[in-house]
């Protein structure tokens, strides 16, 4: 009997959680790879189109060894990069990678990106969800 009533306690809690398949994903690309950088960077529009906020912990793709989620901020009148270990995205909203504001940042880059090229990326929650999506590779110039 104390395990049904377990069962039932979680099983209430199930749906209060949003998940992976209430994001979309949209408009993602990456800039070639600059020659002789290890280092690149990927871009998306991303939208919560749950009902419960949720939020990002991490990236990875077999293209290169590292990613991280990255936000370009104004301190002491100076752009810098910083890594973000959570982005919060509330029920609703919609955010932009874009360059000069959050993306993707890739370390270690296995073969450079060239225009045209597809790169698989796979976004992680704080949920356990996962989602997959493709970039393309866009030229800089």
């Amino acid at each position: 009997m104390y395990w049904v009533k377990t069962s039932t306690l979680i099983l209430a809690f199930i749906p209060l959680l949003a998940t992976a398949a209430e994001v979309e994903i949209s408009n993602a690309w990456l800039k070639e790879s600059i020659p002789g950088s290890e280092n690149g960077a990927g871009y998306f529009t991303i939208s919560n189109t749950g009902t419960k906020a949720i939020t990002v912990v991490g990236a990875n793709t077999g293209a290169s060894r590292a990613v991280e989620v990255h936000q370009h901020v104004l301190r002491d009148g100076m752009m810098r990069m910083r890594r973000v270990p959570e982005l919060n995205i509330e029920a609703g909203q919609t955010i932009v990678f874009q360059p000069g504001g959050y993306h993707l940042m890739l370390f270690g880059v296995k073969n450079a990106f060239k225009p045209g090229d597809q790169v698989e990326f796979e976004l992680h929650f704080s949920d356990g969800d996962s989602v997959s999506f493709d970039a393309e590779v866009k030229t800089i110039r």
